[in-house]
C-alpha cells in the first residue's frame, strides 16, 4: 500500500523529534555543569522549533510540555543559564515523555502527563526564586526508584513516577532513499550494503578482466610468432602468413579497444566505490552522544560524581565498525562506575577530588581506530585478582603464583570473572569483559588493559576503519596464498644470523634493541613442527594484543586494499582465520588472525580447535581428503577431525584411486582440479568400480557455477561445495547427512 501524506509527514516528524531531542540533552548536560548564555539560548531554540513542529502536526500534549520544558529553561536565564540538578532531572524525564509521546520511543510506558506538567511548573518557580519547592520524596530526579504517590501540593515527582526512561527504537533497515529539506538524502541501510556489495562484485570483475585482458596479450604474440613462422615456409605458407596477420591486427585492435573500455570503467568504478565508502564512514559522535546523559543518570544512582570528558567525536569508521563498537563501550563505562570509580568519600579519604574522572577518546592510527576508557579510580590490583580467580576455581592457587602482574590484570576478561560478589543491575554476573574481548576480537581487533593500583585504569581497543574492505598483505605458505591486515604488519626483514635469541626456553629474534618471540608459519598453521629462525629467511614483524612477534613466512606477494568476507559454521571457529578475501580468479584467500599468530608465537595458543562439538555423537568413520594444495587438505581435514572423523589424505586423484582400491574408507573430500587424475575423472573412475561405486564423494572446488556443479553430479558426486561457500555453509553439516 502507498504511504500516505499524513505518515510520510509523521515519519519526518519523528526523526526530527529524535534528532531535535539528542541536541537538547546536550544542551542540558552542559548547563547543569555551569552558566552557558549560549547553551542556554541554543536549548531556547531547539525547544521553541520543536514546539511549533508539534502544533503542526497536532500533538498538543507535546505542545504543552515542550511549553513549560521553554519556560524553565527561559527562568534560569537572569544566572546565565545555570540549571540546578532538580530542573535538569525534570527537564531530561520531560524529554523522554516527548519521545514517547511522538511514538519515536516503540513500547515505552505512557507518561503521568499532569504530573510531570506540575512538576515544570515547580521548577519554573524553584529557578526563579532560586529556592527548592517542598517535598516529601526525599531526593528528587532519582530515576530509577520508583517513588509514592505525592500529599503536598507543589511536591517534586521522581523521574520513575512520571515517565519511565524510553529507548529510541531501532530504525528497521530500508531499501529506499529519503529525500530532505537540505538537499541531502537519507539511505537505508539496507541499500547501503547492497551498494557496497556490488561495488565490491564489480571491483573483482575488474580484476577478472584484468587477467583475461594478459591473456589475450598471449594470443597476439602467438598469432605473431606463427605468421613469422608461416613465412619461413616460403611460397605454400604465404596465404596462412598473411591471414594469421591480419588475425592479429585484429586480436590487437580488440584489446586496444577492450582496454579503453577498461580504463573508463575503472575510472568509473574507482569514484564510485570511493563514494560509497564515504557513505559508510559515520563520525563517532553517533556512538559517545548517549553517555553523557546515561554516566550522568549511573552515577547519581550509584551515590557517585563523575566528570565525563568526550574527545574525538569527529573521529570515522565504517557503520558496521561504529555498530560492533556500542556493546564493548557500554561495558567498559559501567565498569568504570560501578568498579573503577570511588565513592566520594572513598576517593577524599584518599586524598582525590571528590568527583571522579571518566574520559572517552577516539583517535585514528592509520587504518585502525582507537578508542580509549579511561578513569582515575581505584585501577587494579594484581594480588587481588588473583586470589579472585582461584577463589572462583577459574585457575589454580598454583598457576595464580606464576602469573606476571600483566597476565595478573588479564585474568578480567576470563568468563565468570568478577570481583563482586553482590548481584546489582551494573555487576556481579560474571559477564562483561569477556564479552569485551571476544567482540572487539570479532570485529579484527583487540583490547589492551593500562593499570595502575589506586590511580585508575584505562581500556585501549583497536579495531580496523573498515570490516567490508581493509588493507591486506598477502604472503605465500608453500603452495597456498594467504594475507593478513596491513595495519597489523610493522615491517618485514631477513634474518641476521646475529640476531637469533632464545626467550624462556622458546625461539626469539633481537630487533631493534628488542627480544620479540619467533614463529614460523608453517608450525602455526600445524604442517611443521616448531622451529628456531633460520638466517637469511623472511620475517613480517606482526603487531596485536599490545606486543609484538616475528613470524616467518616464503614470500610477500604485494599490498591491495580487498573486501573481507565473515567466516560461517566450523570455519568461523578457527582461532587462526579471521574472514577470507575473494581472489581475481575466483578462488579465496584466507585471511589470518593478527592475534592468534601473536600469541601462538609466545606459546599460548594452539592450532587445533579449542571446542569439539559434536564428537560424542558421531562414529568413528574415515573419511579420504584429497587435494594437491597442503593448506586446503589441512584446512578441511581439521574441519573434520575436530568433530571426530578419522581423517586419510591423499594429494592428487591418482594417488586417492591407488589407495582406495585396497584401503577402505567411509567418504571421499576431493578437489576439482588436481595433477596427474582430476576429481572428476576419480569420481568417474570410482562410481564404475565394482566395488566402490557405493563410496560417497564429495567435490570441494573454487569452480562453482551451475555448469560447473552439472559436470560434477553428472559425473555421479553425491555432493558439490564450492569453496566460497565454505565460508558461508558448514561442510561438517553436508558430510554428517551424507553418511547419515
Amino acid at each position: 500500500m502507498a504511504e500516505s501524506s499524513r505518515d510520510r509527514l509523521l515519519k519526518q516528524f519523528r526523526e526530527l523529534v529524535v534528532e531535535r531531542l539528542g541536541r537538547i540533552n546536550q544542551h542540558l548536560m552542559g548547563l547543569e555543569a555551569g552558566a552557558n548564555p549560549d547553551l542556554g539560548k541554543a536549548a531556547l531554540r531547539e525547544l521553541h522549533g520543536l514546539k511549533g513542529e508539534a502544533r503542526m502536526m497536532g500533538f498538543q500534549d507535546i505542545n504543552a510540555l515542550v511549553h513549560e520544558m521553554e519556560g524553565v529553561v527561559r527562568a534560569a536565564e537572569s544566572r546565565g543559564f545555570a540549571l540546578t540538578g532538580g530542573s535538569t532531572d525534570a527537564l531530561l524525564v520531560a524529554a523522554d515523555a516527548v519521545m514517547t509521546l511522538s511514538g519515536a520511543a516503540a513500547g515505552a510506558a505512557p507518561p503521568d502527563l499532569p504530573r510531570l506538567l506540575e512538576w515544570l511548573k515547580a521548577r519554573i518557580g524553584a529557578e526563579a526564586s532560586g529556592q527548592e519547592p517542598p517535598s516529601t520524596l526525599g531526593a528528587p530526579g532519582t530515576p530509577s526508584r520508583p517513588a509514592p504517590v505525592p500529599t503536598v501540593a507543589h511536591a517534586t515527582p521522581t523521574a520513575a513516577a512520571v515517565a519511565p526512561v524510553p529507548a529510541p527504537a531501532p530504525a528497521a533497515a530500508k531499501r529506499t532513499g529519503e529525500a530532505k529539506s537540505d538537499g541531502s538524502i537519507r539511505i537505508g541501510a539496507a541499500s547501503l550494503e547492497v551498494l557496497t556489495g556490488s561495488v565490491n562484485n564489480l571491483a573483482q570483475i575488474a580484476r577478472r578482466r584484468e587477467l583475461a585482458n594478459r591473456t589475450r596479450l598471449g594470443l597476439i604474440r602467438d598469432l605473431s610468432h606463427l605468421s613469422r613462422a608461416a613465412e619461413q615456409l616460403g611460397s605454400v605458407g604465404a596465404d596462412l602468413a598473411a591471414r594469421l596477420g591480419r588475425a592479429k591486427d585484429a586480436a590487437s585492435e580488440l584489446h586496444r579497444q577492450e582496454k579503453l573500455l577498461a580504463n573508463e570503467e575503472l575510472r568509473d568504478l574507482g569514484q564510485m566505490s570511493d563514494e560509497v565508502h564515504s557513505l559508510r564512514m559515520l563520525p563517532l559522535a553517533l556512538l559517545f552522544e548517549a553517555y553523557p546523559r546515561m554516566v550522568r543518570d549511573l552515577a547519581r544512582e550509584l551515590g557517585k560524581e563523575v566528570d565525563l570528558a568526550v574527545h574525538g567525536e569527529a573521529t570515522r569508521a565504517d557503520r558496521s565498525v561504529v555498530d560492533g563498537l556500542r556493546e564493548p563501550l557500554l561495558h567498559l563505562v559501567r565498569n568504570a562506575l560501578d568498579h573503577g570509580l570511588e565513592f566520594p568519600k572513598e576517593r577524599s579519604a584518599a586524598g582525590k577530588p571528590a568527583k571522579g574522572k571518566l574520559s572517552l577518546r577516539a583517535s585514528r592510527e592509520g587504518e585502525r581506530i582507537l578508542l580509549v576508557v579511561e578513569d582515575d579510580g581505584r585501577g587494579l590490583d594484581p594480588v587481588g585478582l588473583r586470589k579472585t580467580a582461584v577463589r572462583k576455581g577459574l585457575i589454580s592457587e598454583a598457576d595464580a603464583a606464576l602469573l606476571s602482574d600483566a597476565a595478573a590484570m588479564d585474568l578480567i576478561f576470563l568468563s565468570g570473572f568478577s570481583s563482586k560478589d553482590e548481584v546489582t543491575d551494573l555487576s556481579g554476573r560474571g559477564v562483561g569483559l569477556d564479552v569485551v574481548r571476544t567482540v572487539v576480537r570479532g570485529l579484527g581487533g583487540d583490547v589492551v588493559l593500562r593499570s595502575i593500583s589506586k590511580q585508575g585504569a584505562a581500556f585501549e581497543l583497536r579495531v580496523p576503519v573498515s570490516l567490508t574492505v581493509s588493507p591486506l598483505l598477502f604472503v605465500e605458505v608453500g603452495d597456498d596464498r594467504l594475507c593478513l591486515s596491513a595495519a597489523n604488519v610493522a615491517r618485514a626483514l631477513r634474518v641476521d644470523a646475529s640476531a637469533i635469541r632464545e626467550l624462556a626456553g622458546r625461539p626469539a629474534l633481537r630487533v631493534d634493541d628488542e627480544i620479540l618471540p619467533f614463529a614460523s608459519i608453517h608450525s602455526i598453521l600445524g604442517a611443521a613442527p616448531e622451529r628456531a629462525p633460520a638466517e637469511g629467511e623472511l620475517v613480517l614483524l606482526v603487531k596485536s594484543l599490545g606486543a609484538t612477534a616475528a613470524i616467518s613466512v616464503d614470500r610477500v606477494l604485494e599490498e591491495r586494499v580487498q573486501p573481507i568476507l565473515p567466516l560461517r559454521g566450523m570455519l568461523s571457529r578457527l582461532p587462526h582465520l579471521s574472514g577470507a578475501t575473494p581472489l581475481a580468479d575466483g578462488r579465496l584467500a584466507m585471511v589470518l588472525s593478527a592475534a592468534h599468530l601473536l600469541s601462538s608465537a609466545r606459546g599460548s595458543a594452539s592450532y587445533r580447535l579449542t571446542e569439539e562439538p559434536r564428537r560424542a555423537n558421531i562414529k568413528k568413520r574415515k573419511i579420504m581428503v584429497v587435494d594437491d594444495s597442503p593448506l586446503t587438505r589441512e584446512l578441511i581435514s581439521s574441519l573434520l577431525d575436530s568433530v571426530g572423523y578419522q581423517i586419510v589424505n591423499a594429494n592428487d586423484g591418482q594417488e586417492a584411486f591407488d589407495r582406495l582400491v585396497r584401503e577402505a574408507v567411509d567418504m571421499v573430500v576431493t578437489d576439482l582440479e588436481m595433477p596427474r587424475m582430476d576429481g572428476l575423472e576419480l569420481t568417474r573412475r570410482l562410481k564404475a568400480h565394482a566395488t566402490l561405486r557405493s563410496l560417497p564423494v564429495v567435490i570441494v572446488t573454487t569452480r562453482g557455477s551451475d555448469a560447473d556443479r552439472r559436470r560434477g553430479m553428472d559425473a555421479g558426486a553425491d555432493g558439490y561445495i564450492s569453496k566460497g561457500d565454505l565460508v558461508r555453509q558448514d561442510l561438517v553439516d553436508v558430510v554428517a547427512r551424507l553418511l547419515n
